[in-house]
């Protein structure tokens, strides 16, 4: 039986829709089975996940050392291991009366500090005692600079905090984006981040740009390497410990387009 003029339409008209329908139908993507893409360095953290495979914290790189805090590392460590933690003394080998001053485990551990309470916490009240038969070190009391770092240390918590000794001498006064920010991103990240070439959604080139990638929490992060952010220059050394702490201070100051 011959097909009407109708009939070849309708069975056309079908055909055509199948076809194209099934051109929109995709075989489910294997996430394991694609390289990530190496262009797209600034997503948000909250899908781009980065995990430090080598287990190393990277969270403090880059921080600057802040002159109100004492650092132990740097403020404490020194004193103790100039005054006390030596052969005969509070070194690991001696650990006289068990008490050991030669890293903050050691001293957390077996000095007896309390954290924000000096009157109980035996390490203070050893370097601040009055009778010469029981003050710390034996040899005579420490100088009051000393005493007062240690104290401020106590005070402030006992913590073992870390920082960038490079970017103490950092001068972050006047930071400005058109004198310092812009500059940064022009030399750094450009290449992938600007208006004609805006991997990720990320603008660099501009102030607007930059200050979109601000308000959403994104920048900070991926420049000072931080947990869940991507890398910032991806593939390239990180930004210097000044710059960061500039890029921070401008943000800080309300991110302006100065």
């Amino acid at each position: 039986m011959r097909a009407t003029t109708n009939q070849i339409i309708v069975f056309l008209s079908i055909m055509t829709w199948i076809c194209i329908h099934q051109s929109c139908t995709h075989d489910p993507i294997i996430l394991d089975d694609m390289e990530p893409d190496p262009l797209d360095t600034m997503t948000n953290p909250i899908d781009t996940m980065v995990i430090d495979t080598m287990g190393v914290d990277t969270t403090d790189i880059g921080n600057p050392c802040d002159s109100n805090v004492i650092y132990f590392q740097y403020d404490i460590l020194p004193i103790l291991q100039g005054s006390c933690a030596f052969s005969g003394c509070h070194d690991a080998a001696s650990a006289s009366d068990g008490v050991i001053l030669d890293n903050y485990d050691n001293v957390i551990n077996t000095a007896d500090v309390k954290p924000y309470d000096l009157s109980d916490s035996e390490l203070y009240k050893v370097i601040t005692e009055n009778n010469p038969d029981d003050v710390m070190p034996p040899e005579g009391k420490m100088d009051n600079e000393k005493i007062s770092l240690i104290a401020q240390w106590i005070l402030q918590g006992a913590l073992d905090l870390e920082c960038d000794q490079a970017a103490v001498d950092c001068d972050t006064d006047n930071v400005s984006f058109s004198g310092f920010v812009s500059e940064v991103f022009n030399t750094s990240c450009n290449g992938c981040h600007s208006t004609s070439n805006a991997f990720g959604g990320v603008i660099l080139d501009t102030y607007i740009g930059v200050k979109t990638v601000v308000d959403n929490n994104r920048l900070y992060g991926a420049i000072n390497w931080e947990q869940d952010f991507e890398r910032m220059p991806q593939g390239q050394d990180q930004l210097d410990s000044c710059t960061i702490a500039k890029v921070k201070i401008w943000i800080d100051e309300g991110a302006q387009n100065n």
